[in-house]
């Protein structure tokens, strides 16, 4: 009779080919495949951070981790110096430069995260812009932008604080 009780158990879990648990091969071999399976997952999706700023535009490319697999800036390129790099076309410059870098990685899917309180026609043109250096002269490919996030923060000033409250001494009053 406890005999069966754990093989109900074991075939309830959907364990029930596992054999002896005291071997760790079957354990060992789900945490192989769930690595495997979570490798590739990493692999499909990247993301590609666009700070723009009033003086300076970043475009980074990293990983889903975080870690960074290329990038560059307006100062980066060469013959944007001084004031040039301040203007919209340094920022599609930087964008086109790095989606040309990062076509050579060989992304499959990218989320792209903006970042940064300028207008939003600078931000379109550096997102079409780095599409545009990504896709080069192919004509007729799907794009590989899976959406667009923008995560600029806006300060809002924080909550009402507490009203203060008053002391009353009685010796102030008249």
């Amino acid at each position: 009779m406890r005999k069966e009780k754990t093989t109900a158990k074991t075939d309830r879990l959907g364990l029930a080919g596992a054999g002896s648990f005291k071997s760790m091969n079957f354990v060992q071999s789900i945490s192989e495949e769930d690595e495997q399976c979570s490798q590739k997952k990493n692999r499909d999706f990247v993301h590609v951070l666009l700070f723009t700023k009033k003086h300076q535009t970043f475009v980074i490319v990293t990983d889903a981790r975080g870690n960074k697999k290329t990038g560059a800036s307006a100062g980066c390129l060469g013959e944007r110096k001084g004031r040039s790099r301040l203007s919209r076309h340094a920022a599609a410059a930087t964008a086109k430069h790095v989606g040309r870098s990062a076509r050579k990685i060989g992304l499959k899917a990218v989320v792209m995260k903006v970042k940064g309180s300028t207008y939003f026609r600078k931000k379109k043109k550096v997102i079409l812009s780095w599409k545009e250096g990504f896709q080069g002269e192919e004509v007729g490919v799907k794009s590989l932008i899976m959406y667009i996030h923008d995560v600029t923060q806006f300060a809002h000033n924080g909550c009402r604080p507490a009203k203060k409250t008053s002391c009353s001494n009685g010796s102030n009053h008249f």
